[in-house]
């Protein structure tokens, strides 16, 4: 079977950001993160013998007549898409097309339509299936039986048309075993095509050692929707193996572990730095952690294998918008886990978010002024987005504050979708920019930017990572 693995076009201004974003927004430049589940998809799909194909449109600088152009060229039986909220109607209408230019079947994934089920499948008939949550564990069996409904209905957690009748066979499904998984197949999606502005060291990648995360906070589209709160690890062994492919094979230098929390087993933690020093695997990595587990002997552990970063979720200094988030952090062990991660010489990013339902002027502020006391090396600041599917979602829907009248406006950057205690939806804008001014742009950042320098290629790495952030 000849299967496509597409990343549609997305109109508009900006560079559309879709597969393994927890962001989803459309930015100016084009570091976009490499697609690991579309890479587990195809080692999988052709691990069954299939025919494997991935055209990025917006990477390529497609637009919608030269993408189905490609298509035709490779003439596939499955067209396979992951899609997005913001992206969504954009997306329904190319399945239409696709469907009457190439008569293939389309398959669809991601946060979106994992929350609406078998509704995706009425409101754009094109669709042939939907595969909720992770979808690559479940894609082989899904695109080899699509016209056998019977083995379809043996599948967890898929939506399928049957006769003029969807088929809804349950709620989101999380595979397991990790370990069974092959490794992404990044032939078929070469990784020296992706990136972030954040490396040091190319060729750089993304790598997933876990799924899940069980801190459950009501905005995170990981946990609510796409990988869920129980957590499932990769063995270290399994973990080391593919490391060891992407050296050898690939040459990779650094790596960002993209696991939603990294560190939820401290000993988990210590092995994995254990392991990269044992098989010398001299490499630098990134990877997202809570600051309520961190100390100094994992940090050490950590920098001497060759962590340069840790991203925090911070998200806010106002103890009620925390409690409303279900972020279950205090504000000391933000202070506490910043302050000994840069002790250890760690570069540590703290991430915001600005308007909450709860956010005033004064919430703003309280942030504004933490950020400053705490100093992190950098700042990643968003508006929470209630994607359809969160609780977040679900708590604004009760409470009447939805305030969005396209899925376009579910953009981390554009503005809220939800009524703000004490600001107006066009004051967030403004808001943002202000704080990546009032961050960058302080003398004392240049200083402590300075201070941290610890190898050459630091310098154009803060550079981009500065003007990606701006963008």
């Amino acid at each position: 079977m000849r299967i496509l693995l597409l990343n549609p076009p997305w109109p508009g201004t900006g560079i559309g950001t879709r597969s393994q974003n927890r962001i989803i927004k459309k930015r100016a430049d084009k570091y976009l993160q490499y697609p690991i589940l579309m890479g587990y998809s195809a080692a999988r799909l052709k691990g069954g013998g299939h025919e494997v194909v991935y055209l990025d449109s917006i990477l390529d600088n497609l637009d919608y007549e030269q993408t189905t152009g490609k298509i035709k060229e490779f003439n596939p039986d499955v067209i396979f898409v992951e899609t997005v909220t913001p992206s969504i109607n954009h997306d329904y209408q190319y399945f239409r097309e696709l469907k009457e230019k190439t008569g293939a079947k389309i398959v669809v994934s991601g946060p979106h339509v994992t929350y609406l089920g078998g509704k995706a499948i009425e409101e754009c008939a094109a669709i042939d299936a939907i595969i909720k949550a992770d979808y690559d564990t479940r894609i082989l069996e899904v695109v080899e039986n699509l016209d056998n409904p019977a083995k379809l209905r043996e599948i967890k957690a898929i939506a399928f048309r049957h006769k003029d009748k969807i088929v809804d066979t349950g709620p989101k499904y999380f595979f397991p075993d990790l370990d069974k998984l092959p490794f992404p197949d990044r032939e078929t999606i070469p990784l020296n095509r992706y990136g972030e502005a954040f490396y040091n060291k190319l060729p750089f990648t993304n790598m997933l050692t876990t799924r899940g995360c069980p801190n459950n906070c009501n905005y995170c589209i990981t946990a609510n929707i796409m990988e869920g709160v129980k957590w499932r690890e990769r063995s270290i062994e399994n973990v080391i193996e593919e490391i060891k492919e992407l050296v050898g094979k690939y040459g990779v230098k650094e790596i960002n572990l993209d696991d939603a929390t990294f560190n939820v087993r401290r000993e988990r933690v210590l092995e994995f730095c254990e392991a990269l020093k044992k098989n010398k695997l001299k490499i630098l990595w990134i990877c997202n952690a809570r600051v309520d587990n961190i100390d100094p002997e994992m940090l050490k552990a950590m920098r001497s294998a060759g962590c340069k970063m840790i991203r925090y979720g911070v998200e806010s200094a106002d103890e009620e918008i925390l409690r409303y988030m279900n972020k279950n952090i205090t504000l000391d062990q933000v202070r506490r886990a910043f302050y000994l991660t840069k002790k250890a010489g760690i570069l540590a990013l703290g991430g915001f978010m600005f308007g909450f339902p709860l956010e005033t002027k004064e919430t703003v502020e309280k942030t504004i002024q933490f950020m400053k006391e705490i100093r992190p090396d950098m700042i990643q600041a968003s508006i929470p987005m209630p994607y359809p599917g969160t609780r977040m979602f679900e708590q604004a829907q009760r409470a009447n504050q939805l305030i969005f009248e396209h899925w376009e406006e579910f953009d981390m950057t554009k503005g809220p979708v939800v009524k703000m205690k004490g600001l107006q939806r066009e004051d967030l804008k403004s808001i943002l920019a202000r704080v990546y001014r009032e961050f960058y742009l302080r003398p004392g950042f240049v200083w402590q930017t300075i201070w941290h320098i610890r190898r050459p290629s630091d310098i154009p790495r803060i550079w981009r990572g500065a003007v990606s952030m701006l963008k």
